[in-house]
Order: structure tokens, then C-alpha cells, then sequence
């Protein structure tokens, strides 16, 4: 049972932060234990038709552990827009020190609660013990790489689900106050007498000190409950939102991932195409792609590192206009019609 006793100022700090990254990191326990979520498989199987040659050995060296995964993979999001860009960048900035106690923690807690790790995941965890800051590296790279191809091409779908139940609950916290929020979120979830408890395997108080706590509706947390229990993050709580089972059977197709997508990742390949045939701005470039301009920014600077777009300013504004690469790029992926 992990406990959360919530103050009259934590209840006055209650929100709902759908998040990107989370999502991310759901859906790859989900891949690496589909009979568990069956209801996931029209997904599944379509992202595991994109992956066969990615590198994703940094990610599953981080959740090779069944029952645990490390917090610094999955901040808590700091707003309701906070875009994936954004999100990577918080883990990469995570300190060297926080990764290797974590992880740390992580085998310390497996071997309490079910046995002592097995010498193959416990040699994929010593990389992290060894060399937390290039590993660290490494996996925030595969983290966009995977993200790219599995969940951004589907991201638009997903966003609108989120964004309906985040509307809903927040009409029910307007209504009923936060004890109609909060005891109808999920089964193994219950609240009274200013107490959220949460049905778990492992025992944990979690003190919000006035902090509050951030709500993340997740369509691969079904059908649990996830909560961060480290002390030094904010107390997060990852819930399935209704209607999770609709998602892959809409009516409306799923997108296909297209060559060009698969080659440069979901974002930078759009980032690219807006470029064509007219030459944007980073705020105009995110507006239209609908986009943080941060994000596009970030795959600007390295579209412009592998020489396929060229920047050039007219008067306070900076243009980003396809170089004869990056118009070469489009063409061989028939992306010029």
C-alpha cells in the first residue's frame, strides 16, 4: 500500500498533466510484455513493424527490471502543454549523482522485494553505475529515436483523447471538489479523510509537504495505477483515462510512418517538409506543424548540423530556408509533390 496523506494546501495544488514522455516510457513495457496488454496490440504490432534495426539497448538496460523502473526517466511534467522536446531535455539534465543512486535504489528494491537480480540485468544496470552520464546520453538519443517512430506518428490521437478526460475531470474537480477527483480516478486508487491510498505490492509514505500533486492521465498505464516515490521528486500519479479501449479501434486509420520518418524521426522529417517550397521562421515553423518553438528550434539546430537547412536572417528575424541537400533528402523520399 503506498500512502499519500494530502494537506489543505496539497489539495489546493492538485493538476492534470498529460505527458509525451511518459507515454514513451509506458508503451516500452508494453512492447516488452504484450501479453499483459492485450489491449494494446493494434499498436503494438504496428510499432513493432518500424523498429527492427533501432538500437534500443540503453532503454532496455534502464527498465529491464519487471516491477521497477528508475524515476529519472519520467519527471514529473511541469505544465499541461509541456511537449516531449521539453521533457527530454529535463532527463538530460538529470545529475550523474541522482542517476547512479537511483539505479542504485532500483536493484536494491528488487532484491528485497523478489529475489536477487539476475546476473543479465544485473551487467545491463552496471552500465549506468559505471558510466551514469554517457549512459544517460545514450539513452535520452534512444529515447527520441524510439519516440519518433512509435509514438509521434499516433501523438495527435492520443493528445486529443488525454485532452477529453483531462476536460472531464477538471469539470468534476470544478463540481465536486477535489474528493470527486480524486475518488473516482481509479479502482485500486482510493481517497477519504484528506488520504489518497494506493493499492501496491511494495509499502510507501509519500509527504507532498505542500507540494501537491500532479495527476498524469496515460493511455499505456492501463490498467494500473504508477506513482513516483522518490523523495525528492514532486508525488506523481500516472492513471489509465476512460475509453483507453477505443483508442486503436477508431473508424479514423492510423497513420502510416512514412520512409522519410523512419529515416530522420517523426519530427525533424516535418520540421524538413515545412521548410518546402517556402523558407519560415522557428515560431512560424511551430505554429503551422503546431509544434513548442523550442522543439522545432532543437530540430532546426540539428537539421542545420547535418547541413540540410541554412539559416539566414532579414532584418530581427532568422529564416531557415532547405538547403540543395536537404531539397536532395525530399526528393529521394518523394516528399517534393
Amino acid at each position: 500500500m503506498i500512502t499519500i496523506p494530502l494537506s489543505t494546501e496539497d489539495l489546493t495544488k492538485v493538476r492534470l498533466a498529460p505527458s509525451p514522455l511518459w507515454e514513451t516510457v509506458f508503451s516500452f513495457g508494453v512492447l516488452r510484455h504484450p501479453d499483459r496488454h492485450t489491449l494494446h496490440a493494434p499498436w503494438a504490432a504496428r510499432a513493432l513493424r518500424v523498429l527492427p534495426g533501432t538500437d534500443l539497448s540503453p532503454l532496455l538496460a534502464a527498465m529491464c527490471l519487471v516491477r521497477h523502473c528508475p524515476d529519472f526517466l519520467s519527471p514529473p511534467p511541469d505544465t499541461s502543454l509541456v511537449g516531449f522536446e521539453e521533457e527530454l531535455e529535463r532527463v538530460r539534465a538529470t545529475p550523474s549523482e541522482v542517476v547512479h543512486t537511483e539505479v542504485q535504489m532500483l536493484v536494491q528494491a528488487e532484491n528485497e522485494q523478489f529475489g536477487p537480480v539476475s546476473p543479465d540485468k544485473a551487467r545491463l544496470l552496471e552500465i549506468y553505475l559505471s558510466d551514469p552520464e554517457g549512459s544517460l546520453k545514450r539513452l535520452v538519443d534512444t529515447l527520441r529515436r524510439y519516440h519518433d517512430l512509435t509514438i509521434a506518428p499516433y501523438w495527435p490521437r492520443m493528445r486529443e483523447h488525454l485532452e477529453g478526460d483531462t476536460l472531464k475531470r477538471g469539470q468534476a474537480l470544478a463540481i465536486g471538489g477535489v474528493e470527486a477527483l480524486l475518488a473516482n480516478l481509479h479502482p485500486n486508487a482510493t481517497y477519504g479523510g484528506g488520504v489518497l491510498e494506493l493499492d501496491k505490492t511494495c509499502e510507501a509514505l509519500i509527504e507532498p509537504a505542500g507540494r501537491g500533486i500532479t495527476l498524469v492521465p496515460c493511455v499505456f498505464a492501463w490498467s494500473g495505477v504508477a506513482v513516483l516515490v522518490q523523495p525528492g521528486y514532486q508525488p506523481t500519479l500516472a492513471y489509465s483515462p476512460r475509453g483507453v479501449a477505443n483508442l486503436w479501434t477508431s473508424s479514423s486509420p492510423a497513420p502510416e510512418v512514412t520512409a522519410l520518418e523512419a529515416a530522420l524521426g517523426a519530427g525533424r522529417a516535418s520540421v524538413l517538409k515545412g521548410l518546402f517550397p517556402v523558407p519560415s521562421t522557428t515560431t512560424e515553423l511551430a505554429h503551422q506543424l503546431r509544434l513548442s518553438p523550442s522543439a522545432v528550434s532543437a530540430h532546426l539546430s540539428r537539421l542545420k548540423a547535418a547541413g540540410l537547412v541554412e539559416p539566414h536572417r532579414s532584418g530581427k528575424r532568422v529564416y531557415y530556408r532547405l538547403s540543395g541537400s536537404g531539397e536532395s533528402v525530399l526528393g529521394i523520399f518523394d516528399e517534393l509533390a
